[in-house]
C-alpha cells in the first residue's frame, strides 16, 4: 500500500514538474501550409525561402535571409529531410521549421510547420508567404527624417522681408513615404510672397541630397526677438508603419524699431470647431481680426475661398457673396480693435480640403505720400471628410430597394383583396 502512494507521489511530482517548465514554453504556429519552390515565408525582416525541393529524396533546401540580402547573402541554409526540423533565433526568440512533406508537379511544392516560442515580437505588416521569396518581400526600414528651417539674415528692421527656406533629408536606412508637410503661420510677421507654395503629399528617399520644401517672404511688423514656429512632418514607411511627428529647428529673427515708421498689422486668423467630419455635416467657422500695427487700416478686405466639395451656407451679415466669393469689407479698422466673424459651411463632398483667407488693406505709414499697401493669404489645417452614416444606403443597387417594396406591395394588396371579399 506504502509503495503505491509512493508511485502516485512520484507520478503526481513528474506531472507537476513537467507542467511548470514545459507549460509556458508552447510554441505558436505561424504557418502549416504549402509553399512553392521559389518563394518564401516572411517574419519581420526575416525571409525562410524553399530553394529546391528533392520529390524523390523526400528532402528540401531552405535558405533564411536577414533584410535585403544578395542570392547568396543568406545566413542559414539547412537542408531538411521530411519530418527534421531547424531552429534559428528571431530578435531573440526561438523560431523553428519542419518539414512535414514534398510534393512534386510542374511547380515542385514543400509543406512546412513554422512555430515560434512567442509572436508578440511579430510586425502583422511584414508577416507571411512572399511569392518570388526574399528578393520580392517589404521590408520594415527606418526613415530618419531632418527637417531644416533657415533664414537669409536674422537681424533686420520693421517692415523689411526675410526669406525662410526650409529643406528635409532622410538619413535612415528607409524611404520615407505619405509625408505631409505642416508650416505654422507665423505671428508678427506677414507672408508677401509664397515661392513654392505649399507641398503635397509625398516621398522622401535614403540619401537624397536636401530637398527644398518651403520658399517663401515674410515681412517683420513689430520689432522684437522672434523664435519661427518649426516645420512640422509625419510619415510612414514602405510597410505602412507610423512613425512619430519630427520637427525643424526655430530660426530666431531680431527685428530692429524705426524711428516715425508705423504700420497696420492684421492678425487674421481661421479656425474651425470640427476638421473631421461627415459628408452633410455642418462645420462652424470663426475668423478673428486683431490690428496689433500702431495706426489704422483703412480699406479691409478679406476674402473666404471655399474649395469645391465645401459649401458656403451662411454666417455674419457682414459677410456678402461677390461672384460666389464669401467677402468682407471693412472701411477701416482701428489700433487694437478686434472682431470675430462666425460664418458656416456644408461638407458636401468626400476628401481633403483647406480653406484659404486673402485678405488686403491700405495704412499710412507717417513717411511716404502714398497709402501703403499690404496683401497675404492664409489657410487652416486640412479638413477631412469622410462618408456619412447612412452613405451606403444610397450606393446600393436600385433592386436592393425595389424588391422588398414589391413583396410588401403584394401582401398589402393581397389583404385588402381579403378584406373586401369578407366585406361582402
Amino acid at each position: 500500500m506504502f509503495h503505491k502512494r509512493k508511485i502516485l507521489y512520484t507520478i503526481f511530482l513528474i506531472f507537476i514538474f513537467s507542467f511548470l517548465f514545459t507549460g509556458s514554453a508552447t510554441a505558436v504556429t505561424l504557418f502549416n501550409d504549402t509553399i512553392e519552390q521559389g518563394d518564401g515565408y516572411q517574419i519581420n525582416n526575416f525571409v525562410i525561402d524553399v530553394t529546391e525541393v528533392f520529390a524523390s529524396q523526400e528532402a528540401a533546401t531552405l535558405r533564411i535571409y536577414e533584410g535585403e540580402s544578395d542570392d547568396d547573402d543568406y545566413v542559414y541554409d539547412p537542408f531538411l529531410s521530411v519530418g527534421d526540423s531547424y531552429e534559428f533565433d528571431i530578435e531573440d526568440e526561438e523560431a523553428e521549421i519542419t518539414l512535414i512533406d514534398v510534393y512534386s508537379g510542374v511547380v515542385p511544392r514543400a509543406k512546412l510547420l513554422i512555430t515560434v516560442t512567442d509572436d508578440d515580437f511579430i510586425n502583422s505588416n511584414t508577416e507571411g508567404v512572399v511569392d518570388g521569396g526574399h528578393s520580392e518581400a517589404e521590408y520594415s526600414l527606418t526613415p530618419v527624417l531632418k527637417i531644416s528651417k533657415s533664414v537669409d539674415n536674422d537681424n533686420i528692421n520693421v517692415g523689411d522681408v526675410v526669406r525662410v527656406t526650409v529643406t528635409v533629408e532622410n538619413t535612415g536606412d528607409g524611404e520615407a513615404q505619405d509625408v505631409v508637410f505642416s508650416d505654422p503661420q507665423q505671428p508678427k510677421f506677414i507672408l508677401v510672397d509664397d515661392i513654392l507654395g505649399t507641398p503635397g503629399r509625398m516621398d522622401v528617399a535614403v540619401d537624397d541630397s536636401p530637398k527644398k520644401i518651403y520658399v517663401y517672404d515674410l515681412k517683420a511688423t513689430e520689432a522684437g526677438t522672434f523664435s519661427l514656429n518649426p516645420t512640422t512632418a509625419s510619415f510612414t514607411n514602405s510597410v505602412g508603419e507610423t512613425f512619430p511627428e519630427v520637427s525643424s529647428n526655430s530660426p530666431t529673427v531680431i527685428v530692429e524699431a524705426t524711428e516715425d515708421l508705423v504700420n497696420a498689422t492684421l492678425d487674421i486668423n481661421t479656425e474651425l470647431d470640427a476638421y473631421s467630419v461627415e459628408r452633410n455635416s455642418e462645420i462652424q467657422g470663426l475668423l478673428r481680426i486683431k490690428n496689433t500695427g500702431t495706426t489704422s487700416a483703412e480699406a479691409v478686405t478679406l476674402k473666404l475661398i471655399i474649395p469645391d466639395g465645401l459649401e458656403y451656407t451662411g454666417g455674419d451679415p457682414s459677410i456678402e457673396e461677390i461672384s460666389g466669393v464669401p467677402t468682407i469689407y471693412l472701411d477701416s479698422f482701428g489700433i487694437q480693435q478686434e472682431k470675430e466673424i462666425d460664418f458656416k459651411l456644408e461638407a458636401k463632398e468626400i476628401g481633403t480640403y483647406t480653406i484659404s483667407t486673402e485678405s488686403s488693406y491700405m495704412y499710412d505709414d507717417g513717411v511716404n505720400p502714398e497709402l501703403q499697401e499690404v496683401s497675404s493669404t492664409s489657410v487652416t489645417n486640412k479638413i477631412y471628410v469622410t462618408k456619412g452614416e447612412y452613405d451606403y444606403l444610397f450606393e446600393q443597387p436600385v433592386y436592393v430597394y425595389a424588391v422588398p417594396l414589391v413583396i410588401i406591395g403584394g401582401i398589402v394588396g393581397w389583404i385588402y383583396y381579403r378584406h373586401k371579399q369578407y366585406k361582402f
